[in-house]
């Protein structure tokens, strides 16, 4: 699976990095750091801030004359922070510094929500961000703030999970769940691994498809056969297959693509644990997975599947929003 053929492509112009100057986020600013120098786009690291509570604004401020006071002490607050933001980011990037912008602002809505507007605000295409902030690591469980960046972004997440982890990325997965989308999810995945000399791609169409495979649209709540499973072997490999060879890059990156190795795997397990342990085998460094919004789409349970990759996942996840891929953005 290595024909290539018309183009399409995602370019990565401006990186966001939510951070709250800790150990993931850290990790996360030093492999968006390596992406922008490799696509040259620009880096942002955001910091948010909550406002007082009203009843401890009431505590403080109980009169309405001192009211200019309480603007006077969160600039003083916000201040302290971009100063503690600037030691942190060249403490961390040393001579780079320079190529980061640090933003710092208080929350507008919830923690979380106000990231994500801040996201927006700055044109992000891709958002980094800790799975885990000041709390311990605990298997099957992220951080409140990432789990709210899975269900609501808008845009690319990439979620990191091991702070160990450094860029280049060598081997990337792919996770074909919704053949309606699974074209674009691959353009976005080796629109990525273009930055990364030496990465390939590996495909996961887990079986059986049950929702959108030709051989399973008369199933009806039974064990499948043998024979259906087969064919629903054939369908999704054969998915893949179209997937890669309608690939389509601009002229002058065809030769790295054409390098890239582009593998895949049709596991018999549901679906996040198809994901979950093709990556393990393989050695993944990357889970490249869709995920729905709940305010556009409810029911589909590609939302579902997303949060239980990044929950459990031993690699970093590369979470796409559905809406995003289908806006051709």
């Amino acid at each position: 699976m290595s024909d290539i053929s018309r183009s399409y492509f995602y370019a990565l112009q401006n990186l966001f990095v939510a951070s709250d100057f800790l150990t993931y986020a850290t990790q996360g600013l030093m492999i968006a750091h390596d992406l922008s120098q490799r696509s040259n786009a620009s880096l942002t690291c955001f910091n948010v801030l909550e406002k007082f509570p009203a009843i401890m604004r009431d505590i403080v401020f109980p009169y309405a004359a001192m009211g200019s006071d309480e603007v006077e002490i969160l600039n003083e607050l916000r201040n302290g922070i971009v100063a503690r933001g600037q030691r942190y980011i060249e403490n961390t990037m040393g001579a780079d510094a320079s190529h980061v912008r640090l933003k710092v602002d208080f929350a507008r809505d919830s923690m979380a929500k106000s990231i994500l507007h801040a996201a927006s605000d700055t044109n992000a295409d891709l958002m980094f961000s800790g799975a885990y902030g000041t709390k311990p690591h605990t298997t099957g469980i992220i951080g409140s703030m990432a789990a709210t960046f899975v269900a609501y972004t808008r845009i690319p997440l990439y979620l990191i999970k091991d702070p160990t982890q450094h860029a280049p990325h060598k081997k990337i997965l792919v996770a074909f769940l919704d053949p309606s989308i699974d074209a674009q999810l691959l353009a976005w995945a080796v629109s990525f691994a273009m930055f990364y000399p030496d990465s390939d791609i590996e495909i996961v169409s887990p079986v059986p498809d049950i929702e959108h495979c030709d051989p399973f649209k008369d199933y009806a709540g039974f064990a499948p056969s043998e024979r259906q499973i087969e064919a629903a072997r054939v369908c999704v490999t054969q998915r893949a297959k179209v997937a890669v060879q309608s690939l389509s890059v601009p002229f002058l990156y065809e030769p790295h693509v054409k390098q890239m190795s582009f593998g895949h795997h049709a596991p018999v397990q549901s679906t996040a644990q198809a994901v979950l342990e093709t990556a393990d085998k393989i050695g993944a460094d990357l889970i490249v997975v869709p995920s729905s919004q709940p305010y556009l789409d409810s029911d589909n349970p590609l939302r579902g599947i997303a949060r239980t990759v990044t929950e459990y996942a031993n690699q970093n996840c590369l979470v796409i929003p559905v809406a995003f891929l289908k806006s051709g953005r």
